[in-house]
């Protein structure tokens, strides 16, 4: 559950970025123009979140494998 948790929040940050990338106005989004700051800042909190979560089953011994 610790592999979990690190690529949740890895990929979680990734997406952070992007959608601050997005809100400069650095990048203008050509290939997929719906997915918009809105959408890269939920996938984000999401992932993020995830992370959390995978992180304290990870603690407390539960879930299967690591």
């Amino acid at each position: 559950m610790q592999t979990a948790a690190l690529v949740f929040g890895i990929l979680g940050g990734i997406a952070a970025v992007m959608g601050g990338i997005l809100i400069g106005g650095v990048a203008i989004p050509e290939i997929a123009p719906q997915l918009t700051w809105t959408f890269w800042f939920g996938a984000s909190v999401i992932l993020l979140l995830s992370s959390i979560a995978c992180g304290v089953i990870g603690r407390r011994g539960g879930g299967e494998g690591d």
